[in-house]
C-alpha cells in the first residue's frame, strides 16, 4: 500500500536573504521616499500565528508592509500572476510566498494559509485582491471574512498613507513625498467565532478604506511629470467625450480633439477639468459612469496563457492566441485560437470573476480551466481599463 503524502510545510522566508534584503530596502526607502513606520503594536503581537490585512495602494506595498513587521519574516499571499514570471518565481519560492488565484475559487491557497497559521507564521493578505488603479479602495474579496473567522487568530491591519501618491499604478516614475505606515490591531481572535460575517466584513472594509488623493494633503509629492501615464486609465475626455484623445505630458492633460487643458499639481489635485473633477479618482469615476452597461464591450485581442502550474514550472507565454472577446452584464466570452487550437471561453453568471486585475495599458487577468490568461485589447491596449471599469460597475 502506498503511503499518503504529507502536505508540504509552508516554512518561512530564508533568513539569509530576508534580513540582508530588509536592511538594504529599508534604508533606501526611508531615505529616498521618507518612509515613517508606526508599529508600536508589534511588541504585543503573539509569537504564534496571526493575520495581517494591508491596504493595496501601490506596487511597493510588499516592501512597506515588511518594513512595518520587521523582524518578523512575513508569509505573503500573492497573486499567481507574479509566479508566472520566469525571473520572479524562484525568488518567491525562496520567500515561501503563497500563490492565490484571484477572484475565483482556490482551495489549495486556502489550505496553504491554514497550514501557515498552524506553523505560527505571520500571514499577510491584501484583502482587496488587486492593486487599485485610481487610488481608491476596491471592495474586499468574497470569502475574506469567512477565512478570517475560521482561522480565529489575532488580526492586524497595515495602512500606508502617501504610498498611492508616491507609486501610482499608472505612473511611469515614482514621486518624492512622504509615506506613513501604520500597524494597528483589529481583532483579538477568539471573538471572531461569535461575530456575524457581515460585521467582520464591515470592520475590515472600514479599517483598510483609503483614498490616495485625500492622504497627507499638506505634503507635496515632487515629480517632473505628474501627469505622465494617466492616459492609461483616463480613457475619455470629460468635455467632448472623445476616447484616447488625451495627451498626458509633464503636468498637463490636454485633449487633442477639443483642446481641453487641465493641470495636475504636486498634491495630486487637478484644475481646469469640467464636471467638478478635482482628482484622478473623480475623472476615472466620471468616465466609468458614462459606460452603457446594457451594451456589451467587444474587442479583438491577443491572449497569453500559463503553460502549467506557475508555482512549479509554468510561466506566462504571451501572444499565444488571438480572437474576439466580449464583456457584458451576463459575463465574459472569448472566441478564437489559443496555442493553435480553436477555443471558446464562456464565464457567465457566478462563473464570471467579480473583478479583473489589471496591468495598466496592457492586459487584464482571467482564469479559465485553472489557468491564468492575459487578455490584451486591440488595436489599443489602453482599452484594458474600460473592461475593468465595466466589470466593476456591473458587480457593484
Amino acid at each position: 500500500m502506498s503511503k499518503k503524502k504529507k502536505p508540504q510545510k509552508i516554512g518561512k522566508p530564508a533568513a539569509w536573504l530576508y534580513h540582508p534584503a530588509f536592511l538594504i530596502v529599508s534604508l533606501y526607502y526611508r531615505l529616498r521616499y521618507r518612509v515613517h513606520i508606526y508599529n508600536s503594536e508589534l511588541r504585543s503581537m503573539p509569537k504564534g500565528g496571526c493575520v495581517v490585512l494591508a491596504t493595496h495602494t501601490s506596487n511597493k506595498d510588499h516592501f512597506l508592509t515588511a518594513m512595518a513587521l520587521y523582524p518578523r519574516r512575513v508569509t505573503f499571499v500573492m497573486s499567481e500572476h507574479f509566479f508566472a514570471g520566469k525571473l520572479l518565481r524562484p525568488l518567491l519560492k525562496i520567500m515561501c510566498a503563497i500563490p492565490k488565484k484571484m477572484f475565483c475559487p482556490d482551495t489549495r491557497s486556502v489550505l496553504s494559509m491554514i497550514r501557515a497559521i498552524r506553523e505560527g507564521n505571520t500571514l499577510l493578505l491584501f484583502p482587496e485582491g488587486r492593486l487599485t488603479c485610481n487610488g481608491v479602495s476596491c471592495p474586499i474579496t468574497p470569502g475574506t471574512a469567512e477565512l478570517i473567522r475560521n482561522l480565529g487568530v489575532p488580526v492586524y491591519t497595515i495602512t500606508a498613507e502617501g504610498a498611492g501618491k508616491t507609486f501610482p499604478k499608472w505612473a511611469k516614475k515614482p514621486r518624492i513625498g512622504r509615506i506613513d505606515v501604520h500597524l494597528s490591531k483589529l481583532f483579538d481572535g477568539p471573538e471572531l467565532k461569535e461575530m456575524p460575517l457581515d460585521d467582520i466584513e464591515q470592520k475590515i472594509s472600514e479599517a483598510i478604506s483609503h483614498n490616495a488623493w485625500e492622504s497627507l494633503p499638506d505634503v507635496k509629492f515632487r515629480s517632473k511629470a505628474p501627469a505622465e501615464g494617466l492616459d492609461g486609465i483616463l480613457w475619455k475626455c470629460p468635455e467632448c467625450g472623445a476616447e484616447h484623445s488625451l495627451i498626458c505630458m509633464e503636468n498637463k492633460i490636454v485633449c487633442a480633439k477639443c483642446k481641453l487643458s487641465a493641470t495636475v499639481d504636486a498634491h495630486g489635485q487637478i484644475t481646469g477639468a469640467p464636471h467638478g473633477i478635482k482628482t484622478v479618482a473623480d475623472w476615472f469615476e466620471h468616465n466609468a459612469n458614462t459606460l452603457d452597461l446594457s451594451s456589451p464591450l467587444t474587442s479583438d485581442c491577443t491572449v497569453g496563457v500559463t503553460d502549467g502550474d506557475p508555482k512549479k514550472d509554468g510561466v506566462m507565454r504571451r501572444d499565444v492566441g488571438h480572437g474576439k472577446m466580449t464583456l457584458s452584464a451576463d459575463g465574459f466570452t472569448f472566441d478564437g485560437e489559443i496555442n493553435g487550437e480553436e477555443t471558446h471561453i464562456a464565464l457567465l453568471g457566478k462563473d464570471c470573476p467579480g473583478a479583473l486585475p489589471i496591468t495598466v495599458g496592457d492586459h487584464f487577468d482571467v482564469y479559465f480551466g485553472g489557468k491564468l490568461h492575459f487578455f490584451t485589447p486591440l488595436p489599443d491596449p489602453r482599452d484594458t481599463v474600460k473592461f475593468v471599469a465595466f466589470r466593476d460597475k456591473i458587480h457593484s
